[in-house]
């Protein structure tokens, strides 16, 4: 987890972990403009508080977090193969949802200096 950006995360797939992040500026900019599906982030917040979430919602906002923190699209995607497309839904949903929340909040209570 990046100690820099409070909004960064990371996720273990597998033996390895990745970081993530909704909060690089390019990627802000893909949420600002398209959103997730059609939808704003907020609406995406909201679909995952009540279970109103697809699984290409929670496929991209995960593929974003990779290419948040550097990963190339191409890496992105066949990470995404290996370890969340074809899986179980609940682990990644609950991933995506943690990583959206903490573009809005930042790092966790228990977690701030």
């Amino acid at each position: 987890m990046s100690e820099v950006d409070p909004c960064a995360r990371t996720i273990t797939w597998g033996e390895r972990t990745y970081n993530l992040n909704l909060n690089h500026p390019w990627v802000r900019r893909v949420l600002s403009y398209r959103g997730i599906n059609g939808k704003p982030a907020a609406s995406l917040l909201l679909g995952f508080e009540t279970g109103a979430y697809s699984i290409d919602d929670i496929e991209r906002l995960l593929e974003l977090g990779l290419i948040g923190t550097g990963v190339p699209e191409r890496d992105a995607d066949k990470l995404l193969d290996q370890h969340v497309r074809g899986g179980p839904i609940a682990a990644n949903a609950a991933a995506a949802a943690g990583l959206l929340m903490a573009l809005y909040v930042g790092k966790p209570d228990g977690a701030r200096s």
